[in-house]
């Protein structure tokens, strides 16, 4: 079973064409883990009565890392055999959902959406964003020596088990829920690959990134540096 797991908080903009589009391109469970929006988000992915639509709400918890946790819990709780993430806002183009699926079944426990190797580009990000993105990794690298060339793409597949290994990740809340992730199955030496993808910033809502959560993410990076 495949799940698709996206969070999502003031999305609704967005995420009813996405998951329509999702639909029409992979057969999977679409699993929303939505932290109490208050925009019609929940009311907007209610209407569409899909068989395959699985929403979860978070009255009180917030943060990316602990909600794609969440979702990972849910998922295997169903019996997933992959869980791909995800961001609701159409940076990450659903075309690439086949391509992931078909590289997990070579034997890849995880697959990153990378920007950051041949074929792989952003598009319409402003020169900090780039900065920061290009910062981040180079910090993973250096710091963890991931070999992966895009430690931060939220757009991923894991195996079962890594799903197992991830959700360890457990005071992992915010973005650093994805270095966490990287670095645990590194540990575990399960196999990892990168296919591209062309990453386009959002045309709706906002970026929920913050200058207080790239501090929490660098703070838990010297500490996986120092556990390491």
């Amino acid at each position: 079973m495949i799940y698709i797991v996206i969070p999502t908080y003031k999305e609704k903009e967005n995420i009813t064409r996405l998951v329509k589009v999702i639909n029409s391109t992979i057969d999977a469970t679409v699993l929303i883990v939505d932290d109490n929006s208050q925009d019609g988000t929940l009311e907007a992915l209610n209407s569409l009565g899909f068989s395959n639509l699985v929403v979860v709400e978070r009255k009180t918890e917030r943060g990316l890392g602990s909600a794609i946790r969440s979702g990972i819990k849910t998922a295997l709780d169903k019996g997933a055999e992959y869980v791909i993430t995800m961001d609701a806002d159409f940076s990450h183009d659903p075309l690439y959902l086949p391509y992931f699926l078909d590289k997990g079944k070579e034997g890849y426990d995880l697959v990153i959406g990378s920007r950051y190797i041949k074929g792989g580009k952003i598009e319409n990000w402003p020169l900090k964003r780039r900065i920061i993105s290009k910062g981040a990794n180079f910090l993973v690298k250096f710091f963890l020596k991931s070999p992966l060339h895009d430690n931060t793409s939220n757009y991923r597949l894991y195996s079962k088990r890594a799903l197992e290994e991830v959700i360890k990740c457990d005071n992992a809340n915010g973005f650093e829920f994805q270095i966490c992730a990287i670095y645990s199955i590194i540990k575990a030496k399960l196999k990892i690959g990168e296919i591209p993808i062309v990453f386009r910033d959002r045309e709706n809502g906002n970026s929920k990134l913050t200058t207080k959560e790239m501090y929490t993410w660098f703070k838990y990076l010297l500490k996986l540096y120092s556990s390491s």
